[in-house]
């Protein structure tokens, strides 16, 4: 994973790795339908991809309303396997659908930058 970002460095990464994310979820929702964090974190990806759908910018209210990568945190902590690559792009996703940078904001991030914003805030 490099940087804040992680695999996403651009909107066809972000689209890749939603799509990659959701299809993890799908799986485990298919093996346990009434997982019930699975269901929450399907319900916002499915938001994710609605908002940015067509090249739309979410609003900024979308995008503070996401937290799949602190659920991702809560739940999944220590996981191994597909868990723990779900909640890879579970972080990857939110910080990226958060912050809704540029392609050459997203290509260029580090963790740096990301805890720079916060002590200027």
């Amino acid at each position: 994973m490099a940087g804040v970002y992680g695999e996403i460095n651009s909107r066809v990464d972000f689209n890749r790795v939603l799509g990659d994310a959701s299809a993890i979820a799908r799986g485990i929702l298919s093996r346990a339908p009434q997982d019930a964090t699975m269901q929450r974190i399907q319900k916002q990806l499915d938001a994710m991809a609605r908002w940015s759908s067509n090249s739309r910018t979410p609003t900024e209210g979308e995008r503070r309303s996401i937290d799949v990568g602190l659920v991702a945190a809560r739940e999944f902590d220590g996981a191994k396997g597909e868990l723990n690559e779900l909640a890879e792009k579970l972080f990857s996703l939110n910080n990226y659908f958060e912050d809704w940078p540029t392609d050459e904001a997203a290509a260029s991030a580090t963790d740096d930058d990301f805890f720079e914003d916060d002590e200027e805030s």
